[in-house]
């Protein structure tokens, strides 16, 4: 039998979490090993099964996303971290894989994409949602270090 790779997967909305557990289920070389609502669990249950993968929530409540990596990749750099968000502004992007995340993949994402995202990141591949990836790219090519200027609109969750 082929080696499956150990997910957690932090997300705090329930029916969503529970959801990305029900899909990775299907894959047959994914095995799910724990689950968290919040960034403070998210490092608790990376401590606690050493996953190869942690599919993280940006927006966790206690400790936010990009806290959590830092934390986690400071402690357990072999863990690949695919970040799974609805935040599309350029700060968000650039400040996640400064925080050493491997991967970046929007909660828009149909079932095919978030599969080619696991997989380019588990294989050690960084992975960029085609729906940012245009804004980075804009960034580098206009030889900035940042990325483009945030209107202030892109910074509000939504219930804001």
């Amino acid at each position: 039998m082929a080696k499956k790779f150990r997910v957690v997967v932090a997300e705090d909305h329930t029916i969503l979490r529970e959801g990305l557990v029900t899909l990775l289920d299907s894959l047959n070389e994914i095995e799910v090993v724990g689950q968290a609502e919040d960034g403070l669990k998210a490092i608790r249950a990376v401590e606690k099964h050493t996953p190869d993968l942690l599919m993280l929530d940006l927006s966790l409540p206690k400790m936010n996303g990009i806290a959590a990596i830092k934390d986690i990749k400071g402690r357990y750099p072999e863990t690949k971290i695919l970040v799974l968000t609805v935040h599309k502004s350029e700060s968000y992007i650039l400040e996640t894989f400064q925080a050493g995340a491997d991967g970046y993949c929007l909660k828009y994402a149909n079932y095919d994409e978030l599969q080619m995202a696991i997989r380019h990141v588990l294989s050690g591949k960084p992975y960029l949602s085609p729906d940012v990836s245009e804004k980075v790219l804009e960034g580098y090519l206009e030889g900035r270090k940042t990325l483009k200027e945030n209107r202030t609109w892109d910074n509000l969750t939504q219930r804001e």
